[in-house]
């Protein structure tokens, strides 16, 4: 037997395609007060979303007709026609979104036009408006959802923690934010203001007072414009890529999407720029004809189809590759293939001498004296076969060691050995509980997002078990006055660390297990450290991995070293 569902039931289904957690109210909320013509606009969240998300802007507002309709199924003042459906542009023009958040919560929405001496008040519970009467209110609008699934209890027992759920908030704050840089944006937590964002003349300004004003210094410009599509925003300089994925954007007319295929097009120039596992930042701006481009494909409006993809694909791989091209960015050193030195081209001086190569070279490295003693199967080499004279070395490239090995030539990754070296003493002594902190000479005080300051403090346990002696210093700023035993001192290098260490603790992988904490612990000093070495370190360096138990991986995946054996050698010589 078939039923019509009761309105209050259809609600609730429609309100699991348009919120599934806190953040997800937080971005129609939003949407609305933009397509309002807000220029100022208030995020004020409690317990992170769980007890109240609250959104004030002083845009158009509504009469106390379209205040009471508002929260009625596909009720809309976007669309009148399905021609209109072709070329969308406002952004909450789904006219279920404020029915779907009152059918899983308790909504008030306070309001006011301009022209209205006073404003009205409605009061919204499962879908059924529990009282509506005038009220004296500022022109614009503000819209309360408290107690989020309560009338569902599965569904809230599956939120994540109030560290997840604020990160996906911020997540979502961010996406409309940047879009946005001429509206001012506020966004406070139990009472702390994360963010306070002033209006600004362009999309670069606001997404440095948003990330931080380091970013800037790491984006690069694009710009194309064709007759299908216009295309402006920003990459990341090779050299700033990181494990931590995190500053990576695509907008489409103003609208934040997702696009693993686009997300291709992007790191594809960058395919000999980057190490294995690392990936740029970038924040890019498509313009085009809005019947050209299909927004509702996805639920939540995060996925779009455009009309002919391949062909965007091509032009922005392109723009980015030219990008690239123009600021000198050269090729690293791929250390998971067989490595080649390419030697520089000679040039003829004005009396036409040619002048020979600059070589810098170890004078103590003559491979015809040297007794050939350490054998090709490295995980075979003993502590005791570890010769007492140090091991000539070559350091060449950008963090790599040669030292010759039985029937050929070991080349050893200077970051990837170190992380070996720091996972084999750090291992023991987090296993048990003893301190890998040293204390620092200068305290050294770092400034973080409001996110990151958040999570490092709510964490101080586990970064002091990691070796960080942490003290808050107000304004979303750390003092810290130890590190982790070998860890490079240098600020960015200790910047780096932290955000890989918190990205860690977003994603619950830190904190309960010895040699997991080890691995990321070692990964993230070596890492974030400088990959230049002088010839005495390099020569430590190749000792304490050889006395490793595991010499020939690190931790986190790959190989130390890569032998180029004679055979090799003969061939390309």
């Amino acid at each position: 037997m078939i039923n019509v569902l009761p309105g209050n039931i259809a609600n609730l289904i429609a309100a699991g395609e348009v919120v599934n957690r806190p953040a997800s109210a937080l971005k129609e909320l939003m949407e609305n007060s933009i397509d309002a013509g807000a220029d100022d606009i208030s995020v004020i969240i409690e317990d992170s979303g769980r007890t109240s998300i609250r959104v004030i802007d002083n845009g158009s507002g509504m009469s106390p007709e379209d205040a009471k309709l508002c929260f009625e199924r596909h009720a809309t003042s976007k669309i009148s026609t399905a021609e209109d459906l072709e070329k969308i542009m406002t952004y909450g023009f789904r006219g279920e979104a404020l029915a779907s958040i009152a059918a899983v919560s308790r909504v008030t929405l306070r309001t006011r036009r301009e022209e209205d001496e006073v404003g009205f008040e409605v009061h919204c519970s499962e879908s059924v408006i529990t009282s509506a009467a005038p009220a004296s209110t500022p022109k614009g609008c503000s819209i309360e959802v408290r107690d989020i699934f309560y009338n569902t209890p599965a569904r809230r027992k599956f939120l994540k923690s109030d560290a997840a759920e604020l990160r996906h908030l911020v997540q979502e704050f961010s996406r409309v934010v940047i879009v946005h840089p001429s509206i001012a944006f506020t966004f406070i937590h139990n009472g702390k203001t994360l963010y306070s964002l002033r209006p600004v003349g362009n999309e670069k300004q606001r997404i440095v007072d948003f990330a931080g004003a380091g970013l800037s210094k790491e984006l690069v410009d694009i710009s194309v414009e064709t007759s299908l599509v216009k295309i402006t925003g920003f990459v990341g300089a090779p050299a700033e890529a990181r494990k931590v994925q995190g500053n990576q954007y695509f907008f489409v007319n103003g609208r934040y999407f997702r696009s693993p295929y686009l997300y291709k097009a992007v790191c594809k120039p960058y395919e000999h720029l980057l190490k294995d596992g690392f990936s740029p930042s970038y924040f890019i701006f498509f313009e085009v004809d809005p019947s050209a481009v299909d927004v509702n494909i996805h639920p939540a409006k995060t996925e779009v189809k455009f009309e002919d993809e391949q062909m965007i694909f091509e032009i922005l791989s392109v723009t980015v590759r030219k990008a690239l091209g123009q600021n000198a960015f050269t090729p690293s050193f791929d250390f998971d293939q067989v490595p080649s030195i390419e030697f520089p081209a000679m040039t003829k001086e004005p009396s036409g001498y040619t002048a020979p190569p600059k070589i810098n070279y170890d004078p103590l490295f003559d491979p015809f004296e040297i007794e050939r003693k350490m054998p090709s199967d490295i995980p075979a080499y003993t502590r005791q076969e570890t010769p007492e004279a140090p091991r000539p070395v070559l350091v060449f490239g950008s963090g790599y060691i040669a030292v010759p090995a039985d029937g050929g030539l070991m080349v050893i990754d200077v970051r990837k050995a170190r992380e070996r070296v720091l996972y084999e003493e750090y291992f023991p002594q987090l296993a048990e509980r003893q301190p890998v902190t040293e204390q620092s000479l200068y305290p050294m005080s770092l400034d973080l997002t409001p996110e990151d300051h958040d999570l490092a403090l709510e964490n101080c346990d586990l970064f002091a078990k990691l070796g960080f002696d942490m003290r808050d210093l107000g304004q979303n700023a750390i003092v810290l006055y130890g590190l982790p035993a070998g860890m490079d001192t240098d600020g960015r290098s200790v910047e780096e660390a932290i955000a890989m260490i918190i990205d860690g603790i977003r994603h619950g992988s830190l904190g309960d297990d010895a040699a997991r904490d080890a691995a990321t612990l070692a990964h993230s000093v070596a890492f974030s450290g400088s990959r230049s070495v002088s010839k005495e370190e390099a020569q430590l360096l190749v000792k304490q991995l050889l006395d490793c138990r595991q010499p020939e991986t690190a931790p986190a995946g790959g190989r130390t070293y890569t032998i180029i054996t004679d055979e090799e050698i003969e061939r390309r010589l």
